[in-house]
């Protein structure tokens, strides 16, 4: 059995962890929705932490990156097919792909900056934190401070713009590796176990090649895994408690002592359990194709540019409009972050088809050009 080269039920997993990361800095900016001590630990401090983990959402991407980007080339088992592979192309692509239409979102939040920076902070019965009021309020920017922001390769050390960019920056390299790693994973799966410690603990690599190794590992397996786990449901169910326990492991884990590394190390094999688990559950991937879930993670990736400019200007909006209707700390936050969420998702839609299509579309374009200049003449 083949592999497709396109799973809509992992895209619904990526959209779910935007959806975590929007949750996680609506919660930075408002608090969460606890009135009392022991609601606030439970909340912060237990696995139900995982809605708003956005630390763990963002090893999710890093692993799930791995797995869609290689899987196509492990049709036929555990050595790449690289017959329909081409640099250019797949350079020129990923370009096109996540740095055109990160420029056309920076455009935009660049104007909605311009005309928020000297603006009155609007105060609201839920209070915002110092995080959320002073992002576009206490770091003026130049042209020049903006258009360095726009260099997706080498980001400025404060991102004041989109300030989320520094995983896309870190995606874009790690996505340009590819090559490399299909090459040493036809050599087996220790050549990447190898390239990646190496490359993290003596070149100063990103900690997250290693979660994009392990999708690459998931995914030159993926024929094997999921013939073994379709029939074993008890592993599979033991596969996902662990793999939530070290996903949600920030949670119990103290940083401060174990490092962040340690965490972050911990969540990204936490990812890989659980996609593994997906990856053998027919019942779990019916559930992620469900047609709204797919629809959250179509527009997953305009979701993540655009929801902090919304959290900026439009949520303050939205909590004044609720004053209108209660004084209710916890109807506030609900309605605030429901509303919030709804209105991420519709921008999102409408930059998917204006800004992320149109940039998919240029790029292929693009290397279809190239290539027929490529070819010879008769």
């Amino acid at each position: 059995m083949a592999p497709k080269t396109h799973i809509s039920y992992l895209d619904t997993i990526r959209g779910l962890a935007a959806l975590a990361v929007i949750s996680e800095h609506f919660v930075i900016a408002y608090g969460l929705p606890c009135e009392t001590p022991l609601c606030q630990q439970w909340l912060d401090f237990s696995p139900l932490h995982i809605w708003w983990d956005g630390s763990a959402a963002v090893s999710m991407f890093f692993v799930l990156s791995g797995v869609v980007l290689s899987l196509r080339y492990f049709r036929a088992g555990h050595m790449p097919d690289l017959s329909e592979f081409h640099l250019a192309r797949f350079l020129i692509n990923r370009m096109f792909r996540i740095w055109l239409p990160y420029l056309l979102v920076l455009l935009i939040s660049a104007g909605l900056f311009v005309n928020t920076f000297d603006s009155a902070i609007l105060k609201t019965s839920l209070p915002a934190t110092d995080w959320i009021t002073g992002m576009w309020h206490k770091f003026p920017l130049t042209p020049a401070d903006m258009l360095r922001e726009s260099f997706l390769l080498k980001l400025p050390a404060l991102i004041v713009l989109l300030p989320q960019a520094w995983t896309l920056s870190i995606e874009l390299v790690l996505s340009l590796l590819l090559p490399v790693g299909l090459l040493l994973a036809g050599r087996g799966s220790s050549w990447l176990v190898f390239f990646g410690l190496l490359a993290t603990s003596l070149l100063g690599v990103s900690i997250f090649l290693l979660h994009f190794l392990l999708g690459m590992t998931i995914a030159r397996h993926y024929t094997d895994l999921t013939h073994y786990l379709s029939g074993r449901r008890w592993q599979r169910r033991l596969l996902l408690l662990t793999g939530l326990a070290f996903y949600t492991c920030g949670t119990f884990v103290p940083s401060d002592i174990f490092g962040d590394t340690a965490v972050w190390l911990g969540s990204g094999l936490g990812a890989g359990l659980i996609l593994m688990f997906v990856l053998g559950s027919k019942d779990a991937q019916q559930v992620l194709s469900q047609p709204m879930l797919r629809q959250i993670g179509k527009v997953s990736y305009s979701a993540y540019l655009s929801h902090m400019a919304i959290l900026i200007c439009l949520t303050p909006l939205v909590l004044k409009f609720l004053e209108g209707f209660t004084e209710n700390r916890l109807a506030l936050w609900f309605g605030g972050w429901l509303i919030t969420i709804g209105c991420v998702q519709g921008v999102s839609l409408l930059f998917y088809h204006w800004l992320e299509i149109p940039s998919m579309s240029l790029g292929r374009r693009v290397t279809d050009a190239i290539a027929a200049i490529g070819k010879p003449t008769v």
